[in-house]
């Protein structure tokens, strides 16, 4: 699974367990103004870390405060002892395709195959030089492992695979042998 920082958990709000969100995505924005206006629990559920695991927390209620400050209760936090175990935390979602075209980060791990299925490597590292975005791809050559760059342009990609982690791409002649 694939998650993005979201928002921070700024610090209670009042004594029933809400929480005061600093949001820093526009997507997550979108979300809990439809889950304000529509007066309803948003059905996706979002992240803490816990011992560096993410642990689901749904969002019952949503009320937007100020620019990107935003009270939510979960559904689970009920009373303000519960709200203090998770302040200063920060916030995730489950990312989409177009977050991970956003964050390339996300895209570290993901096995990359040619436009015939052929595995290239897997991406190790993104790499953003000047008006080019590259993947930088380990990929075992006999006994070792070697390292290629790989240009990285939406033109170049053929289908992307979230679930599986798989992106196909056509890969310039010569590139990869």
């Amino acid at each position: 699974m694939n998650i993005t920082s979201c928002a921070q958990i700024a610090k209670t709000y009042g004594k029933d367990g809400e929480i005061l969100l600093r949001v820093e995505s526009d997507r997550f924005s979108e979300m809990l103004e439809e889950c304000e206006e529509e007066g309803k629990e948003l059905e996706e559920p979002v992240f803490v870390y816990f011992d560096g695991l993410p642990v689901p927390f749904f969002i019952s209620s949503a009320k937007h405060r100020s620019n990107n400050a935003w009270v939510v209760t979960f559904s689970t936090v009920r009373d303000l002892s519960h709200a203090e175990e998770i302040v200063g935390r920060d916030l995730y979602l489950e990312a989409s395709e177009a977050d991970v075209f956003n964050d390339l980060d996300l895209l570290v791990g993901f096995a990359v195959v040619d436009e015939n299925g052929k595995p290239a490597g897997i991406v190790s590292k993104v790499v953003e030089y000047p008006s080019n975005i590259c993947l930088e791809i380990r990929r075992q050559s006999g006994a070792s492992d070697e390292e290629v760059l790989l240009p990285f342009h939406e033109d170049l990609v053929l289908s992307f695979d979230q679930e599986n982690k798989i992106i196909a791409m056509k890969i310039p002649g010569g590139l990869i042998s």
